[in-house]
């Protein structure tokens, strides 16, 4: 594909929700009045398509999902929760593997939770089992067909004014991934690819906003024998329509880790204009690869979400220039990303571009489609392509 037509701009936008919530309109409406608790769903098609010309290979399938969720009214401070994720393979073609989108069958939530509201502390819970942890360290990333969870212990409060807390340690994960069995929970030596069994990841942040138009966050994550992550976010809020956002992240070796080190910092401006939203930033790492990132825990960083991740923007020496962009229109929600990396230890260079259009056909149900075009340039030997589409069908209940 000519090289210019990567460089046009690009829509993208996540298709999916976590732990959907209930329609107004729910099939378990009638079930949730009478106070057992909330129970909500989906049902989910997902049919993909991707060639990587890097590979001289493609690979085409559709599997289709369904959740099903459930949280329990409080009984004396406590209350529990469950989600179910089931997926399996409607037909595939090519060369799957290169989808990651297999079948999936996995109890993605299962907690038990106590508040200490009646210990006057409002905001503070006390959490054990499996959760979707969206924050700093780990990400919800509902790119498939489920969300990355978490198993272990978690602490969170508000109770201390303007700020928010949040301490825990996983024993294990279950990623967004539904290759092989990483949509399982797993050791985080599999989740690091470390080729030995660890003792997981021990994390604690805060979230302050006391300071008008500020929202200071920092964050540390401990994984055992793996890396400690330590950083901070820093966002500063001009008006209604301009803010700032400042990132940096430092990860280096731990226990019985190899040597690494490295360093990721990003710095992005976000300004409405109408109706619409843009965000011209950049991104870089410095040093070794980076563990936590979008493939393992996820990464809060304000680089969007790459389908393909062709340009390997997380990789050590990777400096990415970017652009995104987000609109509605009617009740079409369109997301914009495009984005430039340059390496200083990879023989390439590397763009992507990615289109996604979002549109409610009714209250529950929902159609969108994402289309990426990922180039890699290798200095004119062999510069290779890559596309990837994918059409979402989801109806919430």
């Amino acid at each position: 594909m000519n090289k210019t037509l990567i460089t046009i701009g690009a829509l993208v936008l996540g298709a999916s929700m976590a732990a959907p919530a209930e329609p107004a309109d729910s099939i378990f409406k009638s079930l949730n009045d009478k106070g057992y608790g909330t129970f909500s769903g989906r049902i989910q098609s997902l049919s993909m398509y991707r060639d990587i010309e890097l590979k001289s290979q493609y690979g085409y399938n559709s599997t289709l999902e369904a959740l099903l969720a459930y949280t329990s009214p409080e009984f004396g401070g406590f209350d529990l929760g469950l989600a179910y994720n089931y997926a399996f393979t409607v037909f595939e073609g090519g060369h799957p593997g290169l989808l990651s989108n297999d079948d999936i069958n996995v109890l993605n939530e299962a907690w038990l939770r106590y508040s200490f509201e009646a210990a006057g502390l409002d905001d503070t819970h006390l959490l054990a089992g499996r959760k979707i942890v969206d924050s700093e360290v780990f990400r919800a990333d509902d790119f498939r067909q489920k969300s990355r969870s978490v198993e272990g212990l978690q602490f969170t409060t508000k109770a201390i004014p303007d700020t928010t807390l949040a301490l825990g340690h996983a024993i294990r994960m279950s990623n967004w991934i539904d290759a092989g069995d990483r949509w399982d929970f797993n050791d985080f030596g599999d989740v690091f690819g470390t080729g030995y069994d660890t003792n997981g990841i021990t994390w604690a942040e805060a979230v302050y906003t006391g300071f008008n138009g500020w929202e200071i966050s920092l964050f540390d994550s401990y994984a055992w024998d793996v890396a400690n992550l330590i950083g901070t976010r820093i966002q500063y809020k001009f008006c209604e329509e301009a803010k700032l956002v400042g990132y940096f992240r430092h990860e280096n070796d731990v226990g019985r880790a190899s040597s690494r080190h490295s360093d990721a910092w990003g710095l992005s401006y976000i300004q409405k204009v109408g109706n619409f939203t843009l965000e011209p930033g950049f991104f870089a790492v410095h040093g070794s690869d980076l563990q936590f990132q979008e493939l393992t825990t996820g990464i809060n960083h304000p680089l969007g979400a790459s389908m393909i991740i062709c340009s390997c923007q997380f990789f050590g020496g990777a400096q990415t220039a970017y652009l995104k962009a987000t609109t509605k229109v009617g009740k079409t929600t369109l997301y914009c990303l495009y984005n430039y990396t340059w390496h200083d230890k990879n023989p390439f260079d590397g763009q992507e571009v990615n289109f996604v259009v979002s549109y409610p056909v009714t209250d529950h149900f929902t159609v969108c489609f994402k289309g990426g075009v990922g180039y890699r340039d290798w200095e004119g030997r062999d510069d290779t392509t890559s596309v990837d589409g994918r059409l979402f069908l989801t109806y919430k209940f």
